[in-house]
């Protein structure tokens, strides 16, 4: 196995000292809530500061969305304690009513789907979230034997692993942008459900770190806690020119690591589209979904980051989107400029119009 390290890098030199603002405390406030109360598998892109946040009554549920047209966009399922979720929806309901929005639930687990239907949502898949059994997760036999040579050529090569974490210098936060930079390469970040890189963002949580044989990070990955039973492989970035089977033997230095520390599962995140639409009785809008799927790829890539983590996944959770009556081409699109354009708020309402404008444009006359 590659030497493990959880303390810090020697190097790290000094730490970060800001003086924590209102905002700050008030995202320590979310935090105690999570660890009280737990969260869920996208709890964590509260700490993207891109959402606002709807709190019951009693301050008991909070729920995460984003206003976008006419909708109030909901990030995952409410977060709180399960007696209180249905009270809680019919909340946000009400909520979004009273100033004339349409609420939608964005990657919503089957677990609670009978409080949404009570609520008079409907329902269609969107994806489903790639988790690991860390009990059962193993490189033994002929099933791992592409990922256990993988790893043994990285380890004979003096590649080696560690996990940080927070507080970081200010020399390690460069370091990292420097690989999070010549990942993207010419791409922009995303945002509402799918992180993106700030030096703000990764000193919430440990980090997964990838040394060459120099001692230099070569990739890296945040490690968000669900604060229950499961870890998250969140901001997952590397150098462009990395070895082949990198990221590959970070993640499974990343399992054994989860699996040492306690966890019984680890999350790979989302796979948009994945399973959705490809049986006989699926709705139809649920097979032109399938259709994105198949033949997206060149813009999106859905089929390769499904393979990819199905080496490793051993279930998979199926998330859905919760709406009332509406145009979902609309809506879709709606959801596709929240995640495409990470912009400032007077940006984003002048891209949002535009981009909506000449999508349904398009979608009326295709």
């Amino acid at each position: 196995m590659l030497d493990v390290n959880t303390s810090f890098n020697k190097n790290q030199g000094e730490k970060m000292k800001t003086p924590k603002s209102n905002i700050d405390l008030q995202y320590d406030e979310f935090s105690s809530f999570l660890q009280e109360n737990g969260g869920n598998h996208a709890s964590h892109l509260i700490f993207l500061k891109d959402k606002e946040i709807f709190w019951s009554k009693k301050r008991d549920v909070l729920i995460l969305y984003k206003r976008i047209a006419n909708k109030l966009m909901v990030l995952g399922d409410p977060i709180g304690e399960e007696a209180k979720i249905q009270e809680a929806i019919k909340d946000f309901c009400d909520y979004s009513k009273s100033r004339g929005f349409k609420p939608v639930f964005y990657q919503i687990s089957p677990h609670y789907m009978h409080y949404y239907h009570d609520s008079g949502f409907r329902f269609l898949k969107v994806g489903e979230v790639g988790l690991v059994n860390l009990q059962q997760f193993s490189l033994e036999g002929k099933q791992g034997a592409k990922l256990r040579t993988r790893l043994n050529k990285f380890t004979r090569n003096s590649y080696t692993f560690s996990v940080v974490h927070p507080p970081y210098s200010n020399h390690l936060l460069s370091e990292l942008k420097h690989i999070s930079d010549s990942w993207l390469g010419s791409q922009n970040e995303k945002g509402f459900s799918v992180v993106s890189f700030s030096k703000e963002y990764v000193s919430r949580f440990p980090v997964a770190l990838l040394h060459n044989p120099a001692g230099k990070v070569i990739a890296f990955a945040t490690l968000a806690s669900d604060f229950q039973n499961t870890v998250t492989i969140d901001l997952m970035r590397k150098y462009s020119d990395c070895p082949h089977g990198t990221m590959d033997v970070l993640f499974i230095q990343i399992f054994q690591w989860a699996k040492n520390n306690g966890y019984q599962s680890c999350s790979l995140g989302m796979s948009p589209l994945s399973n959705v639409g490809n049986c006989k009785h699926s709705f139809t809008c649920e097979k032109l979904i399938r259709l994105a799927y198949l033949y997206g790829n060149s813009l999106y890539n859905f089929k390769g980051l499904k393979e990819f983590k199905s080496k490793f996944t051993t279930d998979w959770e199926p998330k859905y989107i919760a709406y009332k009556k509406t145009l979902l081409p609309v809506t879709f699109l709606q959801l596709l400029f929240l995640i495409n354009y990470k912009r400032s708020s007077i940006e984003n309402k002048e891209r949002k119009n535009k981009f909506i404008k000449n999508a349904i444009t398009k979608w009326r006359f295709e």
